[in-house]
């Protein structure tokens, strides 16, 4: 396979390495906190009851538990309090981790995973990784990280434990198929040089760009291979967000100006019911007739940009029905190190649609298994995009 269809692999994020990404979230960059109410009422039940419980561990437990620890578990208990799916905790190592996704800096063993019902599956195994050399394969089950079994791991949760120094190693418990012993795997981490974009001229006329998540570089990586594309005689663009599962708020309205010269891109409304529009910022980067495509993992920020051109008219949709992920999510540094993260808006498109638990509908409907991506030839979805390109010039 040439370089262009090694990246059309399937990818649910760019690998292990992306804490933002496998929550499927849009994250709001500490601007909405702002403008909502803080309670400030003081409850000293809740700090009567942690002070408490902490006494008895110290005093009575087998095995009393740090100071640290005791402290990461109140806080991950506040945040299931919530019943927020998006809600979790980062230490302070693990927010570095969270802030190195953010600027396209990876470190991890090169996989993709996600939740299918209450397994944790591997969506992807990335070419020329940790992972692909210690033998790991799509659609691996993973029951155990470094000897821990849940009975349901979290998406976060196990990017985290995943995740790592590089030149350390993870442990993972594998069940593979109908095979009812599990195979373990102990590979070392290391930093996976994956671009976040890829791009090819096809036949002559067609621009192709994959974005594989949405952080600080995308809308000028989008923007420099529109115009790299251009100048080779792209005459019309697919971009591809299929199995993209989104990142930054701010990412997707840039990416979106690319092809919007104006008009409100994207409606946060947070809980107050107050909604704050965000505006295309000017600098198309192309007027060019545009076939965005998209499936069931491209959630979030894929489904802001393709929402927004979508009503638009800017861009015909081709692929399956999103995912259907429209809340926003932010991260609050604490004072102590570490953040959180919790949901704290939902947005809507341009003409007000609603995303969450939703999706977009595509207007051209395609659908497809996703190990089809492998091969040019056989991903009908991709030739469907060419052909509808064709067909607007």
């Amino acid at each position: 396979m040439n370089t262009f269809m090694k990246f059309v692999a399937g990818l649910t994020a760019l690998m292990i390495v992306a804490v933002a990404a496998f929550a499927g979230g849009v994250f709001y960059e500490r601007v909405l906190a702002d403008s909502l109410p803080t309670p400030t009422v003081e409850s000293p039940q809740l700090k009567r009851a942690v002070s408490e419980v902490a006494d008895i561990i110290g005093r009575e437990a087998l095995e009393p538990s740090s100071e640290t620890s005791m402290t990461a578990g109140a806080i991950r208990g506040l945040l299931e309090s919530l019943d927020d799916p998006h809600a979790n905790y980062f230490d302070e190592k693990h927010f570095q981790y969270f802030n190195e996704q953010n600027m396209g800096t990876f470190y991890g063993i090169g996989i993709t995973i996600s939740n299918r019902e209450d397994d944790l599956v591997v969506v992807s195994v990335i070419g020329g990784t940790p992972a692909e050399g210690a033998g790991l394969m799509a659609n691996d089950v993973i029951v155990e990280i470094d000897g821990e079994v849940r009975p349901k791991w979290d998406v976060d949760e196990a990017v985290l434990r995943i995740r790592g120094e590089e030149g350390t190693q993870v442990t993972l418990g594998i069940r593979r198929g109908e095979e009812t012993d599990l195979r373990e795997f102990t590979i070392t981490r290391a930093k996976i040089d994956v671009p976040n974009i890829e791009s090819e001229l096809i036949d002559g006329r067609i621009g192709y760009i994959q974005l594989y998540s949405f952080n600080q570089p995308s809308a000028s990586d989008v923007r420099e291979a529109i115009e790299s594309l251009t100048a080779e005689g792209a005459e019309g663009f697919i971009l591809d967000l299929r199995n993209n599962p989104g990142g930054l708020l701010s990412s997707s309205v840039e990416v979106s100006s690319l092809f919007v010269a104006d008009g409100v891109i994207v409606r946060v409304e947070d809980r107050t019911g107050t909604i704050e529009e965000h505006r295309a910022r000017g600098g198309v980067a192309t007027d060019a007739p545009v076939v965005v495509l998209v499936n069931g993992n491209s959630a979030s920020a894929s489904e802001i940009v393709g929402g927004a051109l979508q009503d638009y008219g800017r861009a015909t949709l081709v692929g399956e029905q999103t995912f259907g992920k429209g809340s926003v999510q932010q991260i609050e540094e604490l004072s102590f190190g570490g953040a959180i993260k919790l949901t704290v808006a939902h947005y809507l498109t341009p003409k007000g649609r609603v995303i969450d638990k939703v999706g977009l509908t595509p207007d051209i409907i395609v659908e497809m298994e996703p190990e089809l991506q492998m091969e040019r030839e056989t991903d009908t979805q991709l030739q469907r995009a060419i052909e509808e390109i064709k067909g607007a010039l």
